[in-house]
């Protein structure tokens, strides 16, 4: 596969939806800062309680408290971009090949010297990969700009107010709680990998309402098959136990201990590893050349 082309379809994709994937984590990024200062303007505070709390803080460095406290915020910070950026993913998903078949410039980009497996997967890899990327860095700018003003902040303490806060930036382990958000990117993009594939069928199915085609039918199905193991007596459905077991994260597969913030901070990407099979795989691949074998066949009208 010609690198070079795949990088100039991936631009493709990004030069297509540039306004959603450019404004809406710029907006975000905007919600999270104007939220604090709108608080710090409307809200009257007392600068001497501040300076009494933060000394409080600085005779605490030691504590492992403020470690887990550090990695909460930051998963706060990271949880509302983590989420804007999978509802993203789902509309991108959905819709890129549906979009092209709809004003009809699959016509167009069909006569480029490009295979159809390298477009398909171009969007794939755009929607699994480089979307959550992009939101992954406006969440890491958004938390570098907060480690700058906070970084300011400990200066100006500790020169003017001599109230210490160095200590904190070490018991905090910025780079390694940073690192465990950023090592579960590709992790979730194979463990969702069969649910991306599905929506690229859908889209390049669809004749009409490709969100429709992407839900109606599992609904169906598992509503039908509900009925056929109430009235045949069955021990369980299999498709609706097949979807629940592999899209929830099962914490017993995950050993945490709450008061080691090590196993905390792995959580996560532990719990998404576990679901990782065979499934993952045999799923994809089917629904994959289903989407490549309507690329290639389905006829545009």
């Amino acid at each position: 596969m010609n690198t070079s082309i795949m990088k100039a379809s991936i631009k493709k994709e990004l030069w297509e939806f540039n306004g959603m994937l450019k404004w809406v984590p710029i907006t975000l990024a905007g919600v999270f800062i104007l939220i604090p200062l709108l608080s710090l303007l409307l809200n009257d505070i007392e600068f001497s309680g501040w300076l009494e709390g933060l000394k409080h803080l600085s005779e605490s460095q030691g504590d492992r408290g403020l470690t887990k406290v550090f990695f909460v915020a930051t998963a706060a910070l990271f949880a509302p971009f983590v989420l804007v950026g999978f509802i993203v993913q789902l509309y991108y998903l959905v819709t890129c090949l549906y979009d092209e078949r709809r004003d009809m410039s699959v016509m167009f980009w069909r006569s480029l010297p490009v295979s159809d497996g390298v477009t398909i997967t171009s969007k794939l890899l755009t929607g699994a990969i480089i979307i959550p990327a992009i939101f992954y860095s406006a969440a890491t700018m958004l938390f570098v700009i907060g480690l700058v003003l906070a970084f300011i902040g400990s200066v100006i303490l500790s020169v003017g107010f001599d109230i210490s806060l160095w200590g904190l930036w070490s018991s905090a382990q910025v780079l390694s709680t940073l690192g465990s958000f950023w090592l579960t990117l590709i992790p979730l993009a194979i463990w969702l990998l069969p649910l991306y594939s599905w929506l690229m069928l859908t889209s390049i199915y669809a004749k009409k309402a490709p969100f429709l085609w992407a839900v109606l039918p599992i609904v169906a199905l598992l509503i039908i098959e509900a009925i056929v193991v109430h009235y045949l007596q069955l021990s369980q459905p299999f498709f609706g136990h097949f979807i629940g077991d592999y899209f929830s994260l099962a914490t017993d597969k995950v050993a945490v201990n709450s008061d080691d913030i090590s196993s905390l901070r792995w959580a996560p990407l532990q719990a998404v590893l576990a679901q990782i099979d065979y499934r993952t795989f045999l799923v994809s691949a089917g629904l994959l050349s289903a989407t490549y074998w309507f690329r290639v066949n389905k006829q545009e009208s």
